[in-house]
């Protein structure tokens, strides 16, 4: 937690912060939440409540003022008012310590409770030295708060299918409720991990346990009171809202979206709400619902491996884990199916239940479209973290005469997973594993795998010191420029080569995202017949070009 403390003043605003936030300040202060439905609201109470405790309000704008419709423009004021920049970043990321605190911990109790102490302690020190998890927790971002609830879920699910009592069933429904008011990726994760922990249940414990009359009702009921208190926690947290879809939506019959990416039964339901008027709980859910799944319908853009492609690849996330995971890490996972294979033959499926739950996710996200972000799928290394920890339980506790070359074996990994996590200094979002090669950027670059708009601090120090009084700038990032102590500058146009100091970032590079622009395949690939005078943090590249 001292590490991602440091983050907060080197790090400035990553590309979504001013969203969540005004997102966060809008349903605080004016009790509605228009501004950007996509997200459920559970992570954006948390980010909001310590602006909001500190005097940050909502901006009084006219509803004529363009800027009042747009989440970056409203973010941006309330993350700079008063000149209280730092201050109030600071204060919207540590809404989601708490979140990283309690992840750790589970981490550490599902681990202890099926693999022992020694490798409930593995696990949350591995966990806890993750660049992609520190990265995020640093930030006011809604992956670690999502990974969080998803991941007690999973562990809640796994108990209550051992002892389906009413107990278990009512904490599972409040953390099905929580994990879903966190994230609509719950939607897709929690059904296929708990299909995962079930079949594992299923195939290694035998089918007599779980398919006989009396207990095919006790879980049937069982799941249905679940999913019952999970709606109702839901609802809660949109505070049991209800709105005619018209109004909520700002839809009508005359201006009816065709609903062309939903299922055709769904597009029926959907017009038939739009022509009636329907009253409906919770709007603002539907609204993010169906943002989502049309963005995901649509073939968004993707990076991978230098290439741009609509709708991604299918092995998008896998690779994404692969070389944004230290692999010692990846190494203790590896050696962790070996104790696994023996807890197969043994019949012990609990101990079972996080390898099939990872690789459940795993599988769904094959088919997913948008390519952006191995943020999307946090809730993997928290399964994986379990892995890890067996592993190095096994490695330590290895029999006879192995295990002095086990522990060896350990301490090496356990040290190289160390040197791994403090090479990546504050900058833990760029963080890449030997694999990613020298440049990462040839690898991922968007969805704040590499670039985030994290350096604009740094930028600024690296031009004072040389002395710059004017440059152009092509980075993606949602801040105020005017407001980072930069020098003089114009924006970059695409295929427009300018002498004198540019900065470049690698998503605009690679990708052409410019603030809040994309440009065309190789708009800036004229700056290529130049070498950058440095690197700057390690996503921004100095040039100078001199005038011909």
């Amino acid at each position: 937690m001292g590490r991602i403390l440091l983050t907060y003043r080197a790090n400035s605003q990553g590309f979504d912060e001013p969203c969540h936030v005004a997102a966060a300040i809008e349903l605080l202060d004016k009790h509605t939440y228009l501004l950007d439905p996509v997200h459920p609201p559970l992570s954006r109470i948390a980010i909001g409540l310590p602006l909001y405790l500190a005097g940050e309000r909502f901006p009084q704008w006219s509803p004529d003022d363009p800027r009042s419709h747009n989440y970056n423009d409203i973010g941006d004021s309330i993350l700079y008012d008063h000149g209280h920049y730092l201050r109030n970043l600071s204060l919207a990321r540590s809404a989601i310590l708490p979140f990283f605190a309690i992840t750790a911990v589970v981490v550490f109790l599902w681990t202890r409770r099926e693999f022992g102490d020694f490798a409930g302690l593995a696990a949350a020190v591995l966990f806890t030295t993750l660049p992609i998890v520190l990265a995020f927790a640093g930030m006011a971002y809604t992956d670690v708060p999502t990974a969080c609830m998803q991941f007690a879920a999973f562990f809640v699910f796994a108990n209550w299918l051992e002892k389906p009592s009413l107990r278990p069933t009512l904490l599972l429904g409040v953390t099905l409720g929580l994990a879903l008011l966190s994230k609509m990726t719950t939607l897709l994760f929690f059904p296929a991990g708990a299909a995962g922990i079930f079949l594992c249940k299923w195939i290694v414990a035998g089918r007599n346990e779980i398919t006989s009359k009396s207990s095919g009702i006790r879980y049937a009921a069982g799941l249905t009171t679940a999913l019952l208190v999970g709606a109702v926690v839901l609802w809660g947290g949109y505070g049991f809202s209800v709105g005619h879809v018209r109004e909520s939506m700002q839809l009508s019959p005359d201006a009816m979206p065709s609903f062309q990416h939903f299922p055709l039964p769904m597009r029926n339901i959907a017009r038939n709400m739009v022509l009636r008027n329907s009253l409906v709980p919770a709007p603002a859910l539907l609204k993010g619902f169906a943002t989502i799944w049309a963005l995901n319908k649509e073939w968004p853009q993707a990076y991978l491996l230098g290439n741009i492609k609509n709708g991604g690849w299918w092995y998008f996330f896998l690779l994404g884990v692969v070389v944004k995971t230290p692999l010692p890490f990846l190494v203790l996972c590896l050696v962790s199916l070996a104790p696994l294979l023996g807890f197969a033959r043994q019949k012990k499926w609990t101990a079972l239940a996080p390898p099939a739950c990872a690789l459940a996710i795993l599988i769904v996200t094959m088919p997913v479209r948008y390519d952006a972000g191995v943020r999307h799928v946090l809730v993997l290394f928290t399964l994986l973290a379990i892995m890890g920890g067996c592993g190095a339980s096994y490695l330590w506790q290895a029999p006879g005469k192995a295990r002095f070359w086990g522990r060896l074996l350990l301490a090496g990994l356990l040290l190289w997973q160390t040197f791994s996590s403090l090479s990546a200094g504050t900058d833990f979002v760029s963080y890449f594993n030997e694999l990613a090669g020298h440049d990462p950027s040839r690898v991922l670059v968007t969805g704040c795998d590499l670039d985030c708009g994290q350096d604009l601090f740094r930028l600024s120090q690296a031009l004072r010191d040389r002395g710059v009084s004017h440059f152009s700038v092509a980075v993606w990032s949602s801040a105020d420029m005017t407001q980072m102590n930069l020098p003089v500058f114009d924006v970059l146009q695409p295929f427009q080569p300018t002498p004198g100091w540019i900065a470049i970032s690698m998503r605009s590079m690679r990708f052409g995202d410019v603030f809040h622009s994309t440009y065309p395949p190789g708009a800036l690939r004229w700056i290529d017949r130049y070498q950058p005078v440095a690197l700057v943090g390690k996503t921004i590249r100095p040039y100078y070009v001199p005038e011909k």
